[in-house]
């Protein structure tokens, strides 16, 4: 029949683009995204995180003769619907404002080329940032862009001697993270200045809370500090309670006109084993190195299998994009215009 002689065809172009994907996808050089199309006049959602996908986009199925036939991949991500649902109740999260929105896609470009295919909320802090990711993110099935419900943030890179503007920004994560992890969802935070190699999923597995990056190499919990940048969460009772109360205290703070870094509060709940016993997991520092480590000619001659590399100790936008740059870890061509 002609239908199923056109299903062929289209399943057989499906194939060889994939596997020219796979050939392809691991050699570094630049991609220029392209947005999809114009902005639509859907209303744009000011909503909280959610995780529940079960509503698919129409506009992600290739289309013959107004019959639905099959999947296509998302331009981000490269994953169907399918995909995502190998993968259920896990949800990727990361923020941006216009000045990350580079390195949010960047990472994004990353993942994508090792074939990792996650549910994944993208919140912008600003209105331009919104509509620059949700140009780029329309029609991709693994990819939720997603507009602040808590007062957007400034458009430019904001200064660390401006408490209010740069912590102000971070210290919304937390809520962010509860609304989902209440939901009975596992959430994978990442920044955006992170660079996956590998699949870090694997090392997410067993009996834990939370499992996180250490700053030292002491693995009594007491006596160490965490990385808030990069943390996996299961939506147990014990996770709950402790990021519950995270965001107390980080809403207290701000009502005082205070503007301590959430992952001071965060290591000082930790430290003091309150409000309740987190079991924490720490992961292995050569595997899931910072910036400065994993920058370090000596470091790299020691041939360690980075799974995710965070940038996290590398100050500022312009001297991340030179270090990306310099290694060949830039795979994005996208402008845009945060600064005044």
């Amino acid at each position: 029949m002609a239908s199923d002689h056109v299903f062929k065809v289209l399943f057989f172009i499906q194939s060889a683009a994939f596997t020219l994907f796979i050939i392809n996808y691991s050699h570094i050089s630049t991609v220029v995204l392209k947005p999809v199309g114009k902005l639509s006049a859907e209303k744009q959602c000011d909503c909280e995180p959610t995780g529940t996908r079960e509503v698919f986009n129409k506009s992600a199925f290739v289309r013959q003769n107004g019959e639905l036939l099959m999947p296509i991949r998302g331009q981000l991500s490269n994953c169907t619907l399918a995909d995502i649902k190998k993968r259920p109740g896990v949800v990727m999260l990361t923020t941006a404002n216009l000045a990350f929105v580079d390195i949010a896609l960047n990472m994004l470009e990353s993942v994508k080329r090792i074939g990792v295919c996650v549910n994944t909320t993208v919140i912008a802090e600003d209105q331009k940032a919104y509509d620059l990711l949700l140009k780029y993110a329309k029609g991709d099935p693994a990819i939720y862009v997603q507009k602040t419900n808590s007062g957007e943030m400034d458009e430019i890179e904001p200064s660390r001697r401006h408490g209010s503007h740069y912590y102000g920004i971070m210290n919304k994560r937390q809520a962010y993270i509860l609304t989902l992890l209440e939901q009975g969802l596992e959430v994978l935070f990442s920044d955006s200045d992170t660079f996956w190699f590998r699949d870090p999923f694997p090392y997410f597995q067993g009996d834990f809370d939370i499992s996180i990056r250490s700053f030292s190499k002491t693995r009594i919990i007491s006596k160490t500090h965490f990385c808030s940048g990069f943390i996996y969460l299961k939506p147990t009772n014990a996770t709950i309670q402790f990021v519950r109360t995270w965001v107390e205290l980080m809403d207290n703070n701000k009502k005082k006109g205070e503007f301590p870094p959430d992952q001071r509060v965060m290591n000082g709940l930790l430290t003091a084993d309150k409000p309740v016993h987190v079991n924490i997991t720490i992961l292995d520092e050569d595997l899931f190195p910072w910036g400065s480590t994993f920058f370090d000619p000596s470091w790299q001659k020691q041939n360690h299998s980075t799974v995710v590399m965070h940038a996290a100790n590398i100050r500022g936008h312009p001297a991340k994009l030179s270090k990306f740059k310099e290694f060949g870890m830039w795979l994005v061509n996208v402008t845009t215009s945060s600064k005044r």
